[in-house]
């Protein structure tokens, strides 16, 4: 199984920690936590679990299309961006796969779900982890499926249409499909240039996945979807999603949730207020290299040989090691943009550490 932050529970219990007086930055979740009116609508949701949800999710495919303007049958969904992940490998089930590295780990563990084989691309830190041209170069005739997060998961790395369409042509050449996850895109205001919904009419070898659990705060009832204008892609996947996948209370939950403009606009206004908050005050950090963010989380590398993870633990601070992606080691860390109180404290817990070393 892969490695992910928000494991909380299972942290407390490692080290007899009470798990609700963890600050927990493993997780990029919105740091003002769940919208008043869509905790709401999954209260008054409840009533409805004595019946199976419409297993066509109609009025919520309808809602995700308004917010996406994008018709509704160019739809899929899963319980979270990572079954969207899984389901999409599991119908186009590709022999060999392209995988920048450092990248989200979800796209290895679903195609080696399939015993696919995978071709990594490592990126350069010298070079901030950027992709370039060679990325597009390693699109051969034998790769049937790419994977590209943007932002990239963990880096921040954000990459623009532009290239990612010089992708989409390369890719339509060697009949190969192309999955861009967007799941942070949603953290910035005008993210025109970032995303690729532009592009799906265009290229039909094309994907894109969305998580709704990070921006909306709600990462315990598990919602995703993927958008293609591909029919014979969308048939491949909807053979294989699993009926009922969403329940009731995510589902009501989401359709409140993406009407709710004034919860949107202040997120994203928070949110890059606390990341430029953050951002800043890690880079007057010694023995730290800070990598510059896109959305609301943070990597960075730590110039000292020690267990930054293990030292913060001590004092009930959970972060992200990045150890276990491919490409980086034990000295790279990532950290959430949490609210301001708990960015202070874990600027205040960083610098007392970093000086005692």
């Amino acid at each position: 199984m892969a490695i992910h932050g928000g494991n909380i529970e299972e942290i407390g219990r490692k080290y007899k920690i009470n798990s609700k007086e963890i600050i927990d930055f493993s997780a990029n979740i919105n740091p003002l936590g769940l919208s008043k009116s869509v905790k709401k609508a999954m209260i008054e949701a409840i009533d409805k679990v004595e019946r199976y949800p419409d297993i066509t999710y109609y009025d919520l495919k309808n809602s995700i299309s308004n917010f996406e303007n994008i018709s509704s049958e160019n739809i899929s969904l899963g319980n979270g961006a990572a079954e969207v992940i899984f389901n999409i490998v599991r119908a186009i089930r590709p022999k060999k796969a392209l995988l920048p590295a450092p990248t989200f780990s979800e796209y290895e563990e679903a195609v080696l779900s399939i015993d696919g084989d995978i071709a990594y691309y490592n990126l350069k830190e010298e070079n901030n982890f950027k992709l370039d041209n060679k990325f597009i170069e390693a699109i051969k005739d034998d790769i049937d499926i790419v994977f590209i997060c943007n932002p990239n998961n963990p880096t921040g790395f954000l990459t623009d249409n532009k290239f990612i369409e010089k992708v989409l042509n390369r890719a339509l050449k060697t009949n190969t499909v192309v999955v861009i996850d967007e799941s942070f895109l949603d953290f910035i205001k005008e993210n025109n240039m970032y995303s690729s919904k532009e592009l799906l009419k265009k290229y039909k070898n094309t994907i894109i996945v969305k998580s709704l659990t990070k921006f909306f705060a709600i990462p315990g009832i598990r919602i995703g979807y993927g958008l293609c204008e591909n029919r014979e892609i969308n048939e491949k996947i909807n053979k294989i999603v699993v009926p009922w996948s969403i329940n009731i209370i995510a589902a009501e939950a989401i359709i409140t949730a993406l009407e709710d403009k004034k919860y949107i606009d202040e997120s994203i206004i928070n949110v890059n207020e606390e990341k430029i908050y953050l951002y800043s005050a890690l880079k007057k950090i010694s023995n730290i290299k800070v990598f510059n963010p896109s959305v609301n989380f943070i990597m960075f590398k730590l110039l000292d040989n020690f267990d930054l993870k293990e030292e913060l633990i001590k004092k009930k601070i959970l972060i992200r090691s990045c150890n276990n992606y491919i490409g980086l080691n034990n000295s790279f860390y990532r950290v959430a943009v949490r609210t301001r109180k708990e960015n202070e404290k874990l600027i205040s817990e960083l610098q007392k550490i970093l000086f005692d070393k």
